[in-house]
């Protein structure tokens, strides 16, 4: 019940196979699948052809509109889908019923799945002689024939929407059941989108609607990767633009607890990570939470660290306390006297 209760009023749509998607999202919010085959239709009709049914069947889903048979021939084979002819499978069934074999049917399902519209047109000499053969009503022969041509750009493979759908449902669970692990999932594959930025941008406004945190990057505390910690997710230090996989290691050997912001820059400096990496950390906040100068002002005493000489070094340690651990008054200090 959680996956179609989370469905019938939509709002958070991020990450949920297929959903997510514009498209898909508003048919999913107009038709408000309560199972797994109106979930499958919601696929199916939020395609290019398909879509101009999506009223139609959401109306009829949702008890507002009645039912229209095209025919009553082709009533327990259209009337799931609301009298539209949405899945290739229906066409298969429709063409069986009026004597074709399962094999021709098949035949036929191909044709139109891969949209070969001159071909479909082929068939309507063949529906009208199998009608007459089957002694029926010339006009379910022209209905039939209707719904093919105008099938042939929209129809689906239902076999293929229904497991979508059975993914789209899954993730739905996912989402609603266990939010924090979902959205660290989702946090940790940004590093492969094509715009990490966006995608963390839109991760992290949904996260407050499940009352979830993304916390800052912090040089001591985060682990390389998205990591959950308490009630909250702590952003992860290899998602820092200028932070590359080669600097793993680095990292691991870097990263241990530091009184002061000095013994940061030293310990970079022992771990070989490299200036750039370190003001990378930087300037993405990662010393924030510990220091309160500004992140430029943090980059700039960094990179006066990394030229001083051990002996200068040692000097500006033991003058850290007096002058507040702020490096430039520090040189001033020291170069005056």
């Amino acid at each position: 019940p959680l996956i179609y209760q989370s469905l019938q009023d939509l709002k958070n749509p991020h990450g949920l196979f297929q959903i997510e998607a514009d498209t898909n999202y508003r048919v999913c919010k107009m038709v408000k699948p309560k199972n797994l085959e109106e979930l499958s239709g919601v696929l199916a009709l939020a395609r290019p052809g398909a879509l101009q049914f999506a009223e139609e069947y959401a109306g009829y889903i949702n008890n507002k509109a009645d039912y229209n048979p095209i025919h009553p021939f082709f009533d327990d084979i259209l009337k799931p889908t609301g009298g539209v002819a949405l899945y290739q499978e229906q066409l298969m069934q429709m063409a069986n019923k009026v004597g074709f074999s399962l094999d021709e049917a098949e035949i036929l399902r191909r044709i139109v799945g891969k949209k070969k519209v001159s071909e479909v047109r082929k068939w309507k000499k063949k529906i009208r002689e199998k009608v007459e053969e089957s002694k029926l009503d010339t006009k379910i022969g022209d209905i039939l024939w209707d719904v093919l041509e105008k099938s042939a750009n929209y129809s689906f493979n239902k076999s293929h929407s229904i497991a979508y759908a059975t993914l789209c449902a899954m993730t739905t669970y996912l989402k609603f059941k266990y939010p924090q692990q979902f959205f660290l999932g989702l946090l940790k594959m940004t590093r492969h989108e094509p715009d990490p930025i966006r995608e963390l941008s839109k991760i992290q406004k949904e996260m407050g609607y499940f009352n979830l945190s993304l916390l800052p990057p912090h040089l001591t505390k985060s682990e390389m990767d998205f990591a959950i910690e308490g009630k909250n997710i702590r952003f992860g230090l290899l998602s820092i633009k200028g932070i590359s996989d080669k600097s793993i290691e680095k990292l691991n050997n870097f990263k241990t607890e530091y009184s002061s912001k000095f013994e940061i820059f030293e310990g970079a400096k022992e771990s070989s990570l490299g200036i750039g990496a370190l003001c990378a950390l930087i300037q993405a906040g990662a010393l924030q939470g510990d220091f309160k100068q500004s992140r430029s002002m943090i980059v700039y005493e960094a990179q006066l660290w990394n030229v001083l000489t051990q002996k200068e070094k040692k000097l500006a340690m033991a003058y850290a306390d007096k002058f507040n651990f702020n490096l430039v008054d520090i040189i001033k200090y020291l170069s005056a006297n």
